[in-house]
C-alpha cells in the first residue's frame, strides 16, 4: 500500500488503514490522513505519494478518521466534502475544535464554491484542492501543508522561548539584549512567513473565482497590483496599501454568488442578468465578514462599484465622495483599468489612449478625481510598461521598498 500502509476491513466493510510496522519501523517526519468515501479515490491517493517521504493514512469514514488521528496524530487532514455520515465542512470542523494544531484542506469541485467558501470560514481550511486534481500540483501542495504546520510549531515554539527569556531579563546582563532582540526578529519572520500563507489562501479563493471565466483569468490579482500600485502613489500608509492590495484580490468573490451563465455570457448582459451580478458586493461582504482577519476589507469590498457624485448608477448604497472607503476609490479605477486593456468576448483589448479618455470623462462622476490623476501620473511615468499581463508581485516587498 501506498506510504507503507496496511489496509483491514471493519465489521462494516469500511476501510481503516495505518502504517504497517508502525512500532518497529522508524516513524516518518510527517503524515498525511485522506478521509473519503471513495475508495478508488484513496488508493489513487496512495499510488500517487508511495515515493513522497511521508507517511499516508487513509478512512472512508469520518468515525475512522477521527480514530486514525488519536492514534498516529497526522500533521494534514484532507478531506472530500460529500460523504453519507457527515460533510467535509463538518469533519473538517470538528477537526479544528479537536485537534486545533491540524492543518486542514477539502478535496472538491468548482462546483462546490460556495461550500468551500463555508469551508474557509466554519472548518478555517488552509487550502482547498479541486477535483480532478493535478498530480504535480496536489504533491507540491501537500509540502506546503506541512510547511506551514512546521511553520506554526516553530511560532509556538518561539513564542515559549520569548516568554521564559522576558522573566529571566531582570538577571540578564546588557550582552543578552541583543539575543532578545535576535529572537524578536526571529518571531517577526516567522509571522510574517504566516501572513504570507494567508495571502497564498486568498489568492487561491480569487483564482478560483476568475476561473470561472477565461477572459478574466488573472483579472483579480491585477487589479490588485494595479490598485497596490496607486495606492503608493497616493502616498498612503503601508497599512492601508496592504489593506488596497486585499480588497483587490477579493473584490470579485461575491461572484461566486452568481450563476455561471451570466459569468461566462459572450454577449453584453440583458437587464435582468444585469441586476443579478449587481448583486456581488453584497455578496462578497457578507462572504468576508466572518473572517476575523479580512474584516478592514469588508466595506472595501462592499462599495468597489459606488459612484464618486453618488448618482443611482453605483450601488449598493449610492454612496458618494468620502463616504466610500478609499481602497474602493482605489479599486474602480484598477478594475476599470484592467477591464478595458484585457480581451473579452465582445472586444479586443483598449489601447491605453482610451482607458485615458475614459477616465478623464468620467474623472469626479465615477472616479475620484484624486485616485484618476494619481494613476494617470503613474501612466506618464511608465507609459505601456505599467500594464503587465504576467507580473510577479510580492506585497509586502513592495510596501518595503
Amino acid at each position: 500500500m501506498a506510504g507503507g500502509a496496511a489496509r483491514a476491513r471493519d465489521s462494516g466493510g469500511r476501510i481503516r488503514e495505518g502504517p504497517e510496522g508502525h512500532q518497529g519501523a522508524a516513524v516518518q517526519d510527517h503524515t498525511v490522513l485522506f478521509v473519503d468515501d471513495e475508495v478508488n479515490i484513496l488508493k489513487a491517493l496512495q499510488r500517487l505519494l508511495r515515493h513522497e517521504p511521508i507517511q499516508v493514512l487513509a478512512a472512508s469514514t469520518p468515525a475512522d478518521a477521527f480514530d486514525l488521528i488519536d492514534r498516529y496524530e497526522p500533521q494534514v487532514v484532507v478531506s472530500d466534502q460529500r460523504m453519507p455520515q457527515m460533510s467535509g465542512v463538518d469533519f473538517l470542523s470538528s477537526v479544528r475544535d479537536r485537534h486545533g494544531d491540524v492543518v486542514r484542506m477539502m478535496l472538491t469541485g468548482y462546483t462546490d464554491m460556495t461550500i468551500a467558501v463555508e469551508a474557509i470560514n466554519k472548518g478555517e481550511i488552509y487550502r482547498l484542492i479541486t477535483k480532478p486534481w493535478n498530480d504535480d500540483e496536489l504533491k507540491a501542495t501537500l509540502r506546503q501543508a506541512f510547511d506551514h504546520y512546521d511553520l506554526k510549531a516553530e511560532i509556538k515554539r518561539l513564542n515559549q522561548v520569548t516568554r521564559e527569556q522576558n522573566f529571566k531579563l531582570q538577571d540578564m546582563n546588557k550582552n543578552l539584549e541583543e539575543k532578545v532582540r535576535e529572537r524578536t526578529k526571529q518571531l517577526d519572520g516567522k509571522n510574517q512567513e504566516l501572513r504570507t500563507a494567508y495571502i497564498q489562501t486568498i489568492r487561491a479563493l480569487a483564482e478560483a473565482i476568475d476561473a470561472k471565466d477565461a477572459y478574466t483569468r488573472g483579472h483579480s490579482e491585477r487589479v490588485a497590483v494595479y490598485s497596490s500600485r496607486i495606492a503608493r502613489q497616493l502616498s498612503l500608509r503601508k497599512d492601508m496599501i496592504e489593506r488596497v492590495y486585499f480588497a483587490g484580490l477579493l473584490h470579485d468573490v461575491g461572484k461566486i454568488g452568481i450563476p455561471d451563465a451570466i459569468i461566462t455570457k459572450p454577449d453584453r448582459l440583458d437587464d435582468l442578468e444585469y441586476a443579478e451580478i449587481m448583486r456581488h458586493p453584497e455578496i462578497g461582504a457578507k462572504i468576508l465578514e466572518p473572517v476575523e482577519f479580512l474584516r478592514s476589507v469588508v466595506p472595501c469590498v462592499r462599495h468597489h462599484h459606488e459612484w464618486y457624485d453618488g448618482c443611482s448608477r453605483g450601488y449598493p448604497d449610492r454612496l458618494a465622495g468620502d463616504q466610500i472607503p478609499l481602497p474602493s476609490r482605489v479599486i474602480v479605477v484598477a478594475d476599470t483599468v484592467e477591464a478595458m486593456t484585457s480581451d473579452r468576448p465582445y472586444r479586443k483589448a483598449l489601447p491605453l489612449e482610451a482607458v485615458t479618455r475614459e477616465l478623464h470623462k468620467f474623472s469626479g462622476t465615477q472616479f475620484d478625481p484624486v485616485v484618476v490623476q494619481a494613476f494617470l501620473k503613474l501612466l506618464e511615468q511608465e507609459g505601456d510598461s505599467f500594464i503587465s499581463k504576467d507580473q510577479k508581485f510580492d506585497i509586502y516587498a513592495f510596501i518595503e521598498g
